[in-house]
């Protein structure tokens, strides 16, 4: 048996919350205080939040091999989660050789 309790790590997250919600939440919780209670709502929140998640990763896992290995995760694509170029992604939709040839005839035009 232990004797120092162990406490997940936290972080704090702001969410929108719906305003009826928010304001059954806050009666609820004077109406707890006013009989000496406290509301658990983290452990509410943290297991709604886990269901979603579950949810969501097993959604985007039948997506991912629905599209095969065409989605990626940028940090895979990139050295330290940045891109280290974006021409290895994208192409550009105009070369530099093509943009000349337009300013050169805007200013023909204009002449």
């Amino acid at each position: 048996m232990g004797i120092f309790k162990e406490e997940p790590e936290t972080k704090r997250m702001i969410f929108n919350i719906r305003g009826d919600l928010t304001d059954r939440l806050l009666l609820a919780k004077e109406d707890a205080r006013s009989m000496g209670k406290r509301l658990d709502i983290d452990t509410a929140i943290n297991k709604a939040i886990e269901k979603f998640l579950q949810k969501a990763e097993k959604r985007i896992k039948e997506e991912k091999k629905k599209h095969g290995n065409f989605l990626h995760s940028l940090k895979e694509k990139t050295a330290h989660g940045a891109l280290s170029d974006s021409k290895d992604i994208v192409e550009p939709a105009i070369t530099e050789e093509d943009h000349q040839k337009q300013k050169n005839n805007q200013l023909q035009k204009g002449a």
